[in-house]
């Protein structure tokens, strides 16, 4: 029985040869086809609960006129019907159930053209016998489980994308095995990545994905694969409960000096094993990421390879807290005297002022945004930040009987409430003294030892310990 199919108003109009006539809202009608050769079209119409099938033969326009295409058909369709709360309906979501290559619509060149808005279930290994895809707009990409649904193509050239994409795609518990995986290049402002419970498999070159809002991957695992590369600008690059197990000479994640990251870069709550010869993640110097947005939060490295490549803990880029096989960020500094033979001199016009103690200091290996001249820290982190300072010494004047303070100096200017003071009973010997103060420090702010003496008696810090170390909140 031929049906004339068209669209009045909000409503979806459907009139046999016999006219009898069907009236449904657009957002109450899906449309939908068993597989993609398939011939006919299941009509679903929600408040009758019923469903036609009708062959394509027999569908025509409200002037009973066929379409002149399978393709000019579904398009009208999906932009004119779909289950929707809105009157004049929606984009339909076509569900295709994938158990062999031939379920993908037919390639054409090699190359299979997924449809705009389509889902594909993939219930077993897909072989694509050297066909790749490109997917349409808001085509979806599933599997049942990542144990047993794969998607391969015996053939296709190594170093040729499986999947190639400009616009937002979806993909859940599927696993990937190809030489080379994705090329995906976004539009940087509507087209996202969400993607959940995926493993690469023997990927060489998991792929290149450019210019997306977001993009985000959890409890999904690189199986002796490497070679994600990040690149344009991608607002949040997000990595959730992943394994990363790189392959031979590879290197997991690749950040380069072309990529800008407006928001984040993070991985929480995951592991890498990289081998020696292999490398986790490199970060150019020169990638765009803003300060204390490279995020690592409990993450595991281990297998004796490079773990941190290019941009480290050292630099105000990263955020490393609570890892394992790496350093974490830190902001602290340290230098320190032993035996100093310099004094500090006094004399009159000094009685009762506040003078930088004078002696070669030296600073710690593990220091972290703080640089060191003698007897000065000067912080170089990107945050104003609480510091706790805490200073221990011996020091000696040539007198008996002196009263000496020490306390912590800010650019240059004594902090009072930092003042102690050490009475000397005897001369030229080492009486201990120490003071501890909190501060708050900006970029450039540095701290150091003054001393100060009620006499004019020289003042010698025989020996010195001066820690900065940011206070955790």
């Amino acid at each position: 029985m031929v049906y004339k199919v068209y669209k009045r108003g909000n409503y979806l109009v459907m009139v046999d040869t016999a006219n009898n006539y069907i009236e449904e809202a657009s957002g109450n009608v899906l449309i939908t086809k068993s597989k993609t050769d398939s011939t006919a079209y299941n009509f679903n119409l929600k408040s009758s609960e019923s469903v036609l099938n009708v062959a394509f033969s027999d569908i025509r326009d409200e002037s009973n006129t066929a379409y002149s295409s399978q393709e000019a058909f579904e398009n009208w369709y999906s932009s004119s019907t779909g289950f929707s709360t809105a009157t004049g309906g929606s984009v339909a979501n076509i569900v295709y159930f994938i158990a062999s290559k031939s379920d993908f619509p037919t390639a054409v060149g090699g190359v299979i053209t997924l449809l705009d808005n389509a889902t594909y279930y993939v219930t077993t290994t897909v072989d694509l016998l050297g066909d790749r895809i490109v997917s349409g707009q808001n085509s979806v990409i599933l599997g049942f489980s990542s144990e047993n649904c794969y998607l391969k193509s015996t053939g296709l050239n190594s170093a040729t994308a499986l999947i190639t994409s400009n616009y937002s795609l979806p993909i859940r518990n599927i696993s990937f095995t190809h030489g080379t995986v994705f090329n995906l290049d976004g539009d940087g402002v509507t087209t996202a990545l969400d993607w959940f419970g995926i493993n690469f498999v023997d990927c060489a070159t998991v792929g290149t994905i450019k210019d997306y809002s977001n993009f985000v991957m959890g409890d999904s695992a690189f199986l002796n694969s490497s070679g994600m590369t990040f690149d344009g600008s991608i607002g949040t690059i997000a990595f959730g409960n992943c394994l990363f197990d790189t392959s031979t000479s590879g290197t997991a994640i690749i950040l380069p000096s072309t990529l800008t990251v407006s928001r984040r870069f993070r991985i929480i709550y995951s592991s890498f094993v990289t081998l020696s010869g292999e490398s986790s993640i490199n970060v150019s110097s020169s990638a765009t990421i803003g300060n204390e947005r490279y995020i690592l939060d409990t993450v595991n490295f281990s297998g004796g390879g490079s773990y941190i490549l290019g941009v480290d803990q050292t630099s105000n880029k990263t955020l490393f807290t609570n890892c394992v096989g790496i350093q974490n960020t830190t902001t602290r500094g340290f230098y320190y005297m032993v035996n100093n033979t310099t004094d500090t001199p006094i004399g009159v016009p000094n009685v009762n002022v506040w003078v930088k103690a004078l002696g070669t200091t030296t600073a710690d290996s593990n220091n972290s945004k703080f640089t060191h001249s003698n007897n000065r820290l000067t912080y170089t982190g990107a945050f104003n930040t609480s510091f706790l300072v805490t200073v221990n010494t011996a020091l000696r004047s040539g007198a008996s009987n002196q009263n000496i303070s020490i306390g912590i100096a800010k650019n240059g200017s004594i902090l009072t409430n930092s003042e102690m003071t050490i009475r000397t009973s005897t001369s030229n010997q080492e009486h201990p003294g120490s003071t501890q103060y909190q501060i708050d420090l900006v970029t450039n702010d540095y701290v150091e030892l003054f001393v100060k003496n009620n006499q004019s008696t020289d003042v010698r810090v025989s020996d010195l310990n001066f820690s900065v170390v940011k206070i955790l909140v």
